[in-house]
């Protein structure tokens, strides 16, 4: 007899582990952020500061200036009593001519004694050496060669009068016989001891052979030469106003047109000056022409000039070349805009299959006459509703290219239209004030063409 089995197998419940679980969603984020570093690109940002830039253009000038050469008039041996560059008035005493030489000898024979010249003579040769000392440079070495000059005439000059006050009977004896001849200034202007051979080119007849600098012949005058009748010995510059002059290309005069006062940097000393500028035409080429109403001392001996032009000197906020980037709108007339949904936000009644919706779009730029939008929440091939009409408008009717920056700092790059005011190789300047636009201390992406819109950073 067969014995009956009494076990009965119950079924076990199955037990939800809810540590699993979070073990497995730990590991799923834990490998979703190891993907993401992994793949994602490496954002850095910038944030926007306040800066200034100046553009500037180099040229080497003409220097054109009202000259006149003057001539001896007489044989002999000559003598200044006026230094290089000194502004002489009508009549002012300028230069001795010594038919017989014997005068200029008794007065190169004297010693004078410098302990008993006066205090205004002392005083400058002081102004010379002051002079002298607070504008040398490494860079400027040409005007220890200019200082020499004029303290060695200044010192001759000093000489000259002292000793003409011991040999007055004599110097009067001679210029009574025609032998010793004294000469005046016959007009006002600057005393130049000085040619070049440029003297008689102007505004008016310059060509682009006047910027040959082999052309310019200078030459100096010194006292005790020897001179012959018609001899160049000095020649003056009448009138503060002078010229430089400098041909130009094309692209050059668009970039200088418009600019009516520039600000001038002589490269020679690094003095700045303000200068009246404008286009001329000479011949066959075109020339920018700066006038100037000061420092027709400071240069008088240069016939050319190597000057650099600053240039658009703009301030503002300051971003990297590297952020700016471009990207494409709908741009759409401001009557299809409307307010509605008891906003008083400006929109768009986009007409579609299933009925009209009212949408909000980012307005990015505005004209006069239009919005700009982005495709956030509009198709292409869209149409919206005139308010109040029976017209409609197709989004990308007109589509338009806006300069820009990516705007992280929600933590999303966000489009910011900007306005360039300057620009140079590494740097823009951009305004302020520009609507839908960037603001001091924003941060934004530094390589604009890394990112689109809404991308998380």
């Amino acid at each position: 007899m067969k014995k009956r089995n009494n076990i009965v197998k119950f079924q076990k419940d199955y037990k939800f582990n809810i540590g699993i679980v979070i073990i497995f969603i730990i590991f799923i984020y834990v490998l979703f952020h190891v993907f993401s570093f992994l793949t994602d690109k490496d954002i850095k940002v910038y944030e926007v500061k306040e800066g200034t830039i100046s553009a500037s253009m180099q040229k080497d000038a003409l220097a054109l200036r009202n000259e006149e050469v003057f001539k001896a008039e007489s044989v002999g041996k000559i003598k200044y009593f006026k230094q290089n560059a000194t502004r002489v008035g009508v009549k002012s005493l300028l230069y001795s001519i010594d038919k017989t030489g014997q005068i200029t000898n008794e007065i190169n024979s004297i010693n004078t004694d410098i302990s008993k010249l006066s205090g205004n003579t002392l005083n400058g040769i002081y102004d010379e050496f002051l002079s002298f000392s607070s504008g040398y440079s490494d860079s400027n070495f040409i005007r220890t060669g200019i200082f020499k000059n004029n303290l060695s005439t200044q010192m001759d000059r000093i000489q000259t009068e002292t000793a003409m006050l011991s040999l007055g009977d004599s110097i009067k004896q001679a210029s009574e016989s025609g032998d010793y001849l004294l000469n005046y200034a016959p007009k006002a202007g600057l005393f130049m001891l000085t040619v070049d051979g440029f003297e008689d080119t102007n505004i008016d007849n310059f060509d682009k052979e006047s910027f040959n600098v082999d052309k310019v012949k200078k030459v100096s005058f010194n006292s005790n030469q020897d001179v012959n009748q018609d001899d160049a010995i000095f020649k003056l510059i009448t009138g503060d106003k002078w010229q430089l002059v400098f041909p130009v290309s094309e692209n050059e005069i668009n970039q200088l047109k418009d600019e009516k006062y520039i600000n001038i940097r002589f490269k020679q000393d690094d003095f700045t000056t303000y200068a009246a500028s404008s286009v001329i035409h000479q011949g066959s080429e075109d020339y920018i022409k700066l006038e100037f109403d000061d420092s027709i001392e400071r240069y008088a001996d240069n016939r050319f000039l190597t000057i650099e032009m600053l240039l658009n000197n703009k301030s503002g906020l300051k971003i990297p070349n590297t952020a700016i980037t471009t990207k494409e709108f709908f741009v759409i007339p401001k009557n299809y805009f409307m307010k509605g949904n008891d906003s008083n936000s400006l929109g768009l009644m986009v007409k579609k299959v299933s009925g009209n919706e009212f949408i909000t779009p980012t307005i990015f730029y505005e004209t006069d006459d239009a919005y700009y939008i982005d495709s956030e929440k509009v198709d292409e091939k869209d149409y919206i509703l005139k308010p109040e009409s029976n017209e409609e408008y197709r989004v990308d009717t007109k589509t338009d290219e806006l300069q820009g920056v990516y705007n992280v700092n929600t933590g999303y790059a966000v489009f910011k239209q900007i306005v360039i005011l300057n620009q140079n190789k590494e740097y823009a300047i951009v305004d302020k004030n520009t609507s839908y636009g960037i603001s001091l201390y924003d941060r934004i992406v530094l390589d604009g063409s890394s990112v689109k819109e809404n991308d998380m950073i």
